[in-house]
This record gives C-alpha cells, structure tokens and sequence, in this order.
C-alpha cells in the first residue's frame, strides 16, 4: 500500500529535523528555522482534507450500493407484475393463477428486502471502516504535530534561559571589575590631597629603579 499524502508529510518534517544543525550551547539539541517548520506543518494540514476526501468516495459507494439494489428489486417486481398478468390471462387456471401471483409478489418482496439490507450493512460496515481509518490518520498527524510543537518550544525555553545566564555572568564579572577599579581611584585620589612634607622624604638608593602599574593592568588580569 502506497503511503498517504499525510504520511509523506510527517516524514518531511522527521527528515528535516534530523538535517537541522546542532545548537552551540546545547550539541544534543538542533536549532530550527520556524519558517520553514511552519511550511512543512501547513503542508502537513493541507494534505488532510485531500485523505478525508479520498475516503468519503469510499462512503459514497454506499448510494451506488443502494440503488443498485433497489434497481434490482424493482425489475424483479416488475418480472413478477408481468408473470402474474400472464397468469391471469388464463382463463382455466384462474385461483391458481391467484396464488402463485401472490407467491411470486410475496418472494420478490422478500429477496428485495434481503438484497436492500445487505446492501445497507455493507455500505455501513464500508463507511464504518472508512471513518476509522481517517479519524486514526487524523489523530497520528495531530500526536506528531503536538510532539513537533512541544519539543520547539522546550528548545526555546533552554536557548532563553542559557541567554540569560550568560548576561547574568557578564554582570556579574562588571562589578567584580568595578568593586576592583574603586579602592585604586580612591587611593589615587587621597594622596593627591596630602600635603607635601619634603624635609621627611628618604632619597631613594642609587640603581634602584621606580615600578608603575598601570591602570589597565587588572582589567586585562580579570578578562584573561
């Protein structure tokens, strides 16, 4: 049996899936265009009516069933009009003309009663099948859909809160920066204001070399 239009669709949506690239953050997750996931799903919403339809052609068998039988029926009663009128054209066998007028009406009132029926649970058992059929189809795309749906939005969820992990560590290195920046500036600043006593200042030794840091120095120590 040749797979439905529906069938097809889901596999697309499998196939695309499994080509879609890893994530950065995350290797075991995919990261997938929603464009493009939204296309495969109207697709997949588009073909159902096509697989309902080409399975209400199955239901309406049922009326060709049906007049085929009530076509069936009326010739035999029309056969059994025409036996009884010849019946009763003889003149010599007139009661028993009668009767066997009355048998034949009676038969093929019942054998086309008994082919209507037939029909009728045979269209039923038909369409009953064809409406399971479809409402299971129906029901697989709807699990596929609703899982497909699902599993984008978990993957939305980690690659929002990864985010704002990373913004949280950055804010927190920036103070741990500034709280080291402050105490410098504020050093600086308070020596500035001292006043200068050059009768208790040490003359430095011969050969001994002054040392600056500078003031980047660690800004570039916390960023490696």
């Amino acid at each position: 049996m040749n797979p439905s239009r529906i069938e097809q669709a889901i596999d697309e949506i499998y196939n695309y899936v499994e080509e879609c690239k890893p994530s950065k953050l995350y290797p075991s997750k995919v990261v997938v265009d929603r464009e493009q996931l939204y296309d495969l799903l109207d697709e997949l919403r588009l073909c159902a009516p096509e697989e309902i339809k080409r399975y209400q052609k199955i239901i309406t068998n049922r009326d060709g069933i049906l007049n085929e039988a009530q076509q069936r029926a009326e010739d035999m009663l029309s056969q059994a009009q025409q036996q009884t009128a010849q019946i009763l054209d003889q003149n010599e066998i007139v009661q028993t003309a009668y009767q066997r007028a009355e048998d034949v009406m009676r038969q093929a009132t019942e054998e086309a009663e008994r082919l209507v029926n037939a029909a009728q649970d045979e269209s039923d058992q038909m369409r009953k099948a064809a409406l399971l059929y479809t409402n299971d189809l129906l029901s697989e795309a709807q699990g596929h859909v609703e899982e497909s749906l699902k599993e984008i939005d978990n993957k939305s969820r980690m690659l929002t809160s990864a985010l704002k992990n990373s913004i949280q560590l950055m804010r927190s290195n920036k103070e741990e920066l500034m709280m080291q920046l402050e105490p410098t500036k504020a050093a600086a600043a308070s020596e500035s204001q001292m006043p200068e006593e050059p009768e208790q200042l040490e003359p430095q030794p011969q050969g001994q070399e002054s040392f600056e840091v500078p003031e980047d120095a660690f800004l570039k120590n916390a960023e490696e």
